[in-house]
């Protein structure tokens, strides 16, 4: 599988800051609000990011004992197969999501910020959201680390 790639995830942050910025821009020119993000979107992100980060722990570990168990006798039970594909697959769903999310509060953000009067209470929550969607997007990349083969020493001779 294709590891995740920064261009891509950049070219998703860029769409999605075009298109808040965009959207933002005609709602406020048609007499409608500025989008505000909630903040259960910004809780429920960053729970996302812990919880993928938590199913990545198998795996971590899995692969720190490969290294212990060269030099010794023990017998190491393997992760399922299954589960790291799944849990790679969620990292990289998390990376898109998270880039997508970055761009819309960017997007938003930089209105608001633009705008003659910037309300706090209105930029905290897209703020937050923001913050919380870098997150994501941070544990995406480390997950995918973790699911990461290990490279074939022997191959390589």
């Amino acid at each position: 599988m294709k590891p995740i790639s920064p261009i891509m995830i950049a070219l998703w942050t860029i769409a999605a800051g075009v298109i808040s910025f965009g959207y933002s821009t005609y709602a406020v020119n048609n007499g409608l609000e500025i989008p505000i993000t909630g903040i259960s979107l910004s809780i429920s992100t960053a729970l996302i990011a812990v919880i993928l980060l938590a199913l990545a722990v198998p795996i971590w570990k899995y692969k720190r004992n490969l290294i212990k168990l060269a030099t010794s006798t023990n017998k190491l039970l393997p992760v399922n197969p299954f589960y790291a594909v799944r849990v790679l697959l969620l990292s990289k769903a998390a990376a898109i999501t998270g880039a997508i999310f970055i761009g819309w509060h960017a997007g938003v953000l930089v209105k608001q910020f633009t705008a003659p009067v910037v309300v706090t209470d209105a930029t905290t929550p897209n703020i937050t959201a923001l913050v919380a969607a870098v997150l994501l997007l941070i544990v995406g990349f480390v997950v995918e680390q973790i699911c990461k083969l290990p490279s074939d020493k022997s191959k390589d001779e």
